[in-house]
């Protein structure tokens, strides 16, 4: 009988022993290693797509922060100083405001009524109130140094008076030439703290004289009288 060349192959009931029955060749099992790494492979082309897409969309990703970053449960916070505003020898002052001069000190955030800190050991020289300083007090740091701090809502030591660093001695406000609360601390590089009105007469950036490591005045500390490194005029937060 002629056929008509057609090989339809093995059909169901054909034994698969039979030279004709091509077996299907399976792949070997793969080892949970080499399963790991197809996984991971996969997650990250997948991870990939996703972050183009976003990025196509306009949506901002932030990286994942290394676990050392992150504060381990039941930590302690550290604590970090308020911002400065406005800084050492800027022109421009609280909200661009020009300035006639530069400025002689750092404006550091403060709400009316938030307590003013010595920011070293000292003897208090100057308080009073003027045109552009409003309230202020005036310490002694030994020779050749005094912080000044201008535009308190109050003033809380006395002329003479010897002050701890941490001490409270005022509030700072808006007193003064100030267009917002706010604390503007300075540094003289005077005994007396009689520095003039212009950068040159005496104004030393006061961020150079920080506490190295840690700027927040922390209590029970012993700090190294000399040379004398100051720390923030206001309380510190977690």
């Amino acid at each position: 009988m002629r056929t008509s060349g057609y090989d339809p192959g093995p059909s169901p009931h054909e034994d698969r022993g039979h030279p004709r029955w091509r077996r299907r060749v399976r792949r070997p099992e793969l080892s949970r290693s080499e399963l790991r790494h197809l996984r991971q492979a996969a997650f990250r082309r997948t991870l990939r797509i996703v972050l183009t897409l976003l990025a196509l969309t306009g949506c901002a990703v932030e990286p994942p922060r290394p676990d050392m970053d992150r504060v381990p449960p039941g930590a302690a916070v550290p604590e970090a100083p308020p911002p400065i505003i406005s800084k050492f020898g800027e022109w421009g002052g609280h909200g661009g405001v020009p300035r006639m001069w530069q400025h002689t000190g750092i404006d550091i955030r403060a709400s009316v009524g938030t307590p003013v800190l010595a920011a070293a050991d000292g003897a208090v020289v100057r308080i009073g109130r003027q045109a552009l300083a409003g309230k202020f007090v005036i310490v002694s740091h030994g020779p050749g140094l005094a912080t000044v701090y201008y535009h308190l809502s109050e003033i809380g030591v006395t002329l003479g008076q010897t002050v701890q660093r941490g001490d409270p001695i005022g509030r700072s406000g808006m007193t003064g030439n100030a267009t917002a609360p706010h604390l503007h601390f300075g540094v003289c590089l005077r005994e007396t703290g009689a520095c003039g009105e212009s950068i040159q007469d005496g104004w030393a950036n006061p961020v150079r004289y920080w506490n190295p490591g840690n700027p927040c005045f922390v209590a029970h500390t012993d700090y190294p009288p000399e040379p004398v490194r100051l720390t923030y005029p206001v309380p510190c937060s977690a």
